[in-house]
């Protein structure tokens, strides 16, 4: 616990002196109960005898006020106390011993135990054993107190740590995107230059904009879908330059309004390059590849994005990639209901689908 005025006086607030308060009237009124009882009792069978109701109320709030002021001074001296052990069990023995023999003194003015003011050895025990039970209860009460503030700082930090791997998973997942693919394209590019100016133009101004779309999300782990499209359209632009527009057909589909839902980010950029190198890029009649995005028609509230192509279709390495298992991986932190999953596309090739909570 810090050592500041606000945690070293914490019990001492309003809700915490009312309940102290509290609990010590109906302990004290408690306690008298059994004085009233014999009174009573002692009343009906000699009708001579008086009870004075007043004296045993009396008693009972004067035992809560005892009670009260016990928990008061343990409250103050229990910031005081050491913190480690085996000190602090000596402290709490001068704290116990300490306040018993203040309310020992402040009992011959104030009567806390009836009487006269002295106290006898019954009377002596049983301060001590309220005492000791006052401070120990205040005890184990500010160890479960720091107990819970513990956990829940462990909560906090694994959280953190979670957020930390799932960062670090975006960002080996984004360090994973084939990065020869760039090379490839710079190689052809170089190739356009000497037979053809007019496509290497053209073909620049594309790999432009995928860089310009691309760089801002090397460090973010989610994005917002227009971002994501933007990226996958530029991606799939530079392929189609590359491979030709004859054996490369695009074609986006997506729900108006959905601009600005956070999906991870290179999520859909994934799916993409999995089309194209194991969906397209084997087929030499080449295919389409559409994008698409919307509400998911099967389950409400969630999102569906899909990547459809009529290449080659799902063959014995169909999704056990890296950059498959390791989308699975980020989706898990969005819940059950974000997950992954392939089916075979009509007539030929094959959907990826993420699905995410909206």
């Amino acid at each position: 616990m810090p050592d500041t005025a606000v945690h070293r006086f914490a019990l001492l607030h309003r809700r915490s002196l009312l309940a102290a308060g509290g609990l010590s009237l109906a302990l004290g009124m408690a306690l008298t109960l059994p004085a009233g009882m014999r009174c009573v009792l002692a009343t009906v069978r000699h009708a001579e005898l008086s009870c004075h109701s007043g004296e045993i109320v009396g008693s009972g709030l004067a035992l809560a006020a005892l009670l009260w002021g016990l928990w008061l001074g343990a409250a103050l001296t229990e910031p005081w106390l050491p913190r480690h052990r085996p000190a602090r069990t000596w402290g709490l023995a001068v704290q116990i011993g300490g306040l018993a023999l203040l309310f020992a003194g402040l009992n011959r003015s104030a009567h806390f135990l009836g009487g006269d003011g002295e106290l006898g050895p019954y009377s002596l025990q049983v301060l001590l054993t309220v005492t000791t039970c006052v401070c120990l209860g205040l005890e184990y009460r500010q160890r479960a107190q720091r107990g819970e503030a513990s956990a829940e700082d462990l909560r906090r930090g694994e959280q953190h740590l979670a957020r930390q791997l799932d960062a670090a998973r975006a960002a080996l997942l984004q360090a994973q995107v084939e990065p020869h693919f760039l090379f490839n394209t710079l190689a052809h590019l170089r190739r356009l230059a000497r037979t053809d100016a007019r496509a290497a133009h053209a073909m620049l101004g594309e790999l432009r904009r995928y860089l310009a779309a691309a760089l801002p999300e090397l460090r973010q782990a989610e994005t917002p879908l227009a971002r994501e499209l933007e990226l996958v359209e530029a991606f799939l632009a530079l392929h189609q330059r590359r491979i030709g527009p004859e054996r490369l057909t695009l074609r986006f589909e997506v729900a108006p309004g959905l601009g600005e839902v956070i999906v991870p980010s290179t999520c859909l950029l994934t799916l993409a390059e999995n089309a194209i190198k194991h969906g397209i890029g084997p087929q030499v009649a080449g295919g389409e590849i559409c994008v698409r995005a919307g509400p998911d028609p099967d389950e409400p509230g969630l999102l569906r994005l899909e990547v459809a192509d009529t290449g080659a279709g799902m063959g014995a390495s169909s999704g056990s990639g890296t950059g498959l298992a390791t989308l699975r991986a980020r989706l898990a932190a969005y819940g059950p209901a974000a997950r992954l999953s392939l089916h075979l596309n009509q007539p030929r090739g094959l959907i990826a689908r993420v699905q995410l909570p909206r």
